[in-house]
């Protein structure tokens, strides 16, 4: 895979076609979450998408394009997320709102299964690590930087170092995410309730020490 993969930003002679575009990308995202990079063909993508080969070159020149190109999709979408987060999450309530939707995204769909894949490849891939951390870390700071707010308001424990909670909430999603790629039968709806009064509990501020009376009864 090629970094210029990663950041598919060629010009093209004429604007595609966001549906068709769309539509080769969905299909990709869904062979890539069963079979893997790897494994997933070119043949098997233009199947999935009800295309020719020439029909699906048209708009991609390889399934590392494509593959990029997914990336940056979920990327951005992913993005508007933590964005929100920074813009709405003035309570923690909002905070975790905006959390949850996020998640429930990840997760009822191929991304699900496709992040799987990102992070192994992550991990095999030079290229990928570069790309993958450098999105990771646009995300942590968005979500540093609403958790500062959030501290700031008086809604999460100033004690807490902001940096360790992004990674552990950022660590927790991750989880959950892997969680629910292995048990299909998991649904995200059921598990919030706990998952948001678990992280409510642990970022609210601690209620003071009481003062004992001094004088002896």
């Amino acid at each position: 895979m090629s970094v210029t993969a990663l950041d598919p930003a060629k010009p093209a002679s004429a604007p595609p076609a966001p549906d068709t575009r769309q539509r080769i990308l969905e299909a990709a995202m869904r062979c890539f979450s069963d079979s893997g990079f790897h494994s997933a063909s070119m043949q098997q993508i233009c199947a999935a998408a009800s295309m020719s080969p020439g029909g699906v070159y048209r708009y991609f020149a390889s399934k590392d394009e494509i593959i990029g190109a997914i990336f940056e999709r979920v990327h951005a979408r992913n993005s508007q997320y933590f964005e929100r987060m920074v813009s709405e999450g003035a309570t923690l309530e909002a905070f975790a709102e905006v959390g949850f939707s996020c998640l429930r995204d990840l997760t009822s769909g191929p991304e699900c299964g496709l992040f799987c894949e990102v992070a192994a490849e992550a991990k095999r891939n030079p290229q990928m690590r570069v790309a993958f951390e450098a999105k990771y870390f646009q995300a942590h700071d968005m979500l540093r930087t609403a958790i500062a707010r959030l501290q700031d308001n008086g809604e999460v424990d100033g004690s807490l170092d902001v940096g360790a909670v992004a990674t552990l909430l950022m660590a927790i999603g991750d989880g959950l995410i892997i969680r629910m790629r292995v048990d299909e039968g998991l649904q995200f709806d059921a598990l919030w309730p706990a998952l948001n009064a678990m992280i409510t509990r642990m970022l609210r501020p601690s209620a003071p020490p009481t003062i004992k009376n001094p004088v002896s009864p």
